[in-house]
């Protein structure tokens, strides 16, 4: 004799027929409801009862939850089977057979004038699906990753690719950011801080992580440094920009100026006059009039500009000043020599006199 049973509250049905069936039951149902049906589960197959499920899922993708689950359940000689359905899976129509007699739906099915053909069916659908479906083996052994980044150190914003491989693991999450993946993949994400990315791998005996990190770091502004050289004491004498103005430099008419720069970042740098330039160089000229340079910088995320301005003095006024200087100084110095001389010539005219009256009061 078959029966049937439908059912909005699935789970409470079968619940309640599990602890009355004598040899199997059959139960196609989702993850959730196996969790809500786990302990009626256990209980039964202790009792010796033979217990096939189907598992209903949208995608290969298994939580640890599920395989510890599982692997409980397979350890009591459960038969579990995964099956990835994504029609099945939203229209929800799960069902149970018990003792290849009794079927208990959630779903109103059109054929319950007649249960023995209804219940050939779900047992034919059944059958079916453990046949296209994937036996859950639960993986154990040591866990492989391979866990790698294209790039470790990038600036603000830049992207990153991670891959990843992995052997023996039923779940693999990726913290931060990427959360549960598949065993074998690649992200590209948007990095704007440092960070530590870990791979975590579980099967039903081990677990297995792995970790990298992306340095993100800052730019900086770029800089340039100004220098002339001197004939004089043939050395170079590194300038100051004006307080006012910055990037302003004053320098004499036919010096030898050298505006140098070393950029320690990834990117291009331009000049409008002199065009593309290294990222460490320098560029030299004669201050022969007054200049201006434009140096930009470009990186993938930013674009810096340094205006560079000379204004060209030419050295006449200093060289009469230091001319006068000059005059002022050998004057200075010949007059301390007169007032010397006629210090040393009145010492001696003294001396004299004194000399002559000695002579004269000794006679």
């Amino acid at each position: 004799m078959f029966r049937f049973f439908q059912s909005y509250d699935l789970t409470s049905e079968i619940e309640k027929e599990l602890n009355r069936i004598q040899y199997l039951a059959q139960i196609l149902v989702d993850e959730y409801d196996l969790y809500i049906l786990a302990k009626s589960i256990i209980n039964a197959l202790e009792k010796g009862i033979n217990i096939e499920i189907v598992i209903i899922s949208t995608s290969d993708k298994k939580s640890m939850k599920l395989v510890n689950l599982c692997k409980r359940l397979t350890d009591l000689n459960a038969l579990i089977y995964w099956h990835v359905d994504k029609v099945l899976f939203v229209k929800e129509d799960y069902f149970a057979l018990f003792d290849k007699t009794f079927l208990v739906c959630s779903r109103k099915q059109s054929e319950v004038s007649d249960p023995e053909k209804l219940l050939r069916l779900k047992n034919d659908l059944f059958n079916g699906l453990t046949l296209s479906a994937k036996k859950l083996k639960l993986k154990t052994g040591d866990i492989d990753i391979e866990f790698s980044v294209d790039r470790s150190i990038v600036f603000v914003n830049e992207e990153v690719q991670l891959s990843w491989k992995t052997r023996n693991a039923h779940e693999i999450k990726i913290t931060p950011l990427l959360g549960q993946v598949a065993s074998v993949g690649k992200e590209v994400i948007k990095i704007e801080e440092s960070k530590k990315f870990t791979i975590e791998a579980i099967n039903k005996d081990f677990k297995a992580k792995k970790s990298l990190l992306v340095r993100v770091i800052e730019e900086k502004e770029i800089e340039f440094y100004v220098s002339v050289f001197d004939p004089v004491i043939d050395e170079e004498i590194p300038l100051n920009s004006s307080s006012i103005n910055k990037g302003t430099y004053a320098v004499y008419f036919d010096q030898e100026v050298k505006i140098s720069w070393s950029i320690n970042m990834i990117g291009k740098l331009v000049e409008t006059k002199i065009g593309n330039l290294p990222l460490q160089g320098n560029h030299t000229f004669l201050a022969q009039k007054d200049e201006e340079f434009l140096f930009t910088f470009k990186t993938i995320n930013n674009t810096q500009s340094k205006r560079i301005s000379f204004i060209i003095f030419h050295d006449e006024k200093v060289s009469d000043a230091s001319q006068n200087d000059s005059k002022n100084n050998r004057n200075q110095n010949q007059s301390i020599i007169t007032q010397w001389l006629e210090k040393i010539i009145n010492t001696i005219k003294n001396l004299i006199v004194s000399l002559k009256n000695g002579f004269k009061n000794k006679n």
